[in-house]
């Protein structure tokens, strides 16, 4: 921690964000070499739930808030009483257009052809785009590489997928987030140059909504999802009966504290 106030809630960022998975348990800690430390006792005698974060009550899975004794930073595992030591996270959900249990009608269409394939989408609330997702056939090989667009093709970030698997959900994160506004239509696509893409026709006769996210139907929005066929990426403009390609965003909200 730097630029500390003389007393109240403080705050440091990580240099890169960690991951979490859902309905895993971690530990938030600190440590202060003079101890005169804050608390509630006690506290953790039931669980405390604020949005989609829960600090977990007393249980046979052990105690909380949890404590050790030691001149340098040590993780905690001891518990009294039900402390709260009043310790929080910087949490940044990431609500995408589909789940991971989503999936595509067709896994593998036999176009063969290098293609950008996209999905138009708005979102309710400023946030960051982190990157992009696409579900992907064991037949789509080759390097693919995802985008951002703004509505008039401007390219705003690329990256290149690595580490993918066979087949399902890839991700890949844009170096530096972009920052999008509230109500405004971008372009989030992905290049293959083997073809062989993931689809659902028709998908788009109505706009789809996930939390904050809309993917925009077809109607009255020039069409949605969109396609270039070219062996580079390019920007997608064109849309064929209403098409679901199965392209994603990374979408970063509002932080939220426990």
């Amino acid at each position: 921690f730097t630029n500390e106030t003389a007393s109240g809630w403080q705050q440091v960022n990580f240099a890169n964000p960690v991951t979490i998975n859902p309905d895993t348990t971690y530990i938030a800690s600190y440590h202060t070499p003079t101890g005169n430390y804050s608390i509630t006792r006690p506290y953790f005698t039931t669980k405390h739930t604020n949005g989609p974060l829960t600090a977990l009550a007393n249980g046979p899975g052990g105690g909380n808030g949890v404590f050790t004794y030691s001149a340098t930073n040590a993780f905690p595992t001891s518990a009294f009483r039900a402390t709260n030591y009043w310790v929080d996270v910087v949490f940044t959900p990431f609500e995408s257009l589909w789940s991971a249990t989503d999936t595509p009608e067709v896994t593998d269409h036999p176009d063969a052809q290098a293609v950008t394939v996209g999905v138009k989408f708005q979102a309710a609330t400023s946030g960051t785009i982190r990157g992009i997702r696409f579900y992907k056939s064991p037949q789509n090989s080759g390097t693919h590489t995802g985008s951002l667009w703004s509505s008039s093709g401007q390219l705003l970030a690329s990256a290149t997928f690595t580490n993918e698997t066979a087949s399902g959900w890839q991700q890949v994160n844009f170096a530096n987030p972009v920052t999008i506004n509230p109500d405004t239509t971008y372009i989030a696509s992905y290049h293959s140059p083997t073809g062989k893409y993931s689809i659902t026709r028709p998908y788009f006769t109505a706009k789809h909504n996930n939390g904050p996210l809309t993917a925009l139907a077809s109607s009255g929005n020039g069409g949605n999802g969109v396609y270039i066929y070219s062996a580079t990426n390019a920007f997608p403009t064109n849309a064929f009966q209403a098409t679901n390609y199965w392209v994603d965003v990374v979408y970063d909200g509002n932080p939220v504290g426990s």
